[in-house]
């Protein structure tokens, strides 16, 4: 795996949070902030964090042992904005998704009144220090967190 075969993932799993969003709200110009890249077996696991530890480096106050996250040196620069943070996780048969990209939403409160009340394809995901929505796209697992990463670092 290079470098170049990295920013395309990268930009494939934008292009279908994109599409999602699009197809799901009437949501435009929303930022990203975060993504999980969802390996395929063992081998590109290892790959891919063989590629990405070289372009920044791990960091995650509340690190899983579904992968590791990175902060990257040089951002990976999408149509939705500079990508600095980056987690590639282990394979998981259960996850067949590509990946999730986690976008900002400028009224957290606002945007979870509209789309849960709407009865579109938005689920609330609750966790211990924060709270997202979560919108299932074509290949990708869409999240809209209420404090974005940089934040829940802190």
């Amino acid at each position: 795996m290079t470098t170049q075969d990295l920013e395309t993932i990268v930009t494939y799993i934008v292009d279908q949070g994109l599409k999602a969003i699009h197809a799901n709200t009437d949501e435009r110009d929303l930022l990203l902030d975060y993504m999980g890249i969802f390996t395929k077996n063992n081998e590109e696991y290892l790959q891919m964090v063989s590629v990405v530890k070289t372009l920044g480096v791990p960091a995650d106050k509340v690190a899983t042992t579904s992968g590791v996250t990175y902060i990257l040196n040089e951002p990976i620069v999408t149509v939705a904005g500079s990508l600095k943070a980056l987690k590639v996780r282990k394979y998981d048969p259960s996850r067949l998704q590509r990946g999730a990209p986690d976008f900002q939403v400028e009224d957290f409160q606002a945007f979870k009144e509209k789309y849960l009340s709407q009865g579109h394809n938005f689920t609330l995901m609750v966790r211990k220090e924060f709270e997202a929505l979560e919108l299932k796209g074509e290949d990708v697992l869409v999240y809209f967190p209420n404090i974005l990463f940089e934040e829940r670092q802190r």
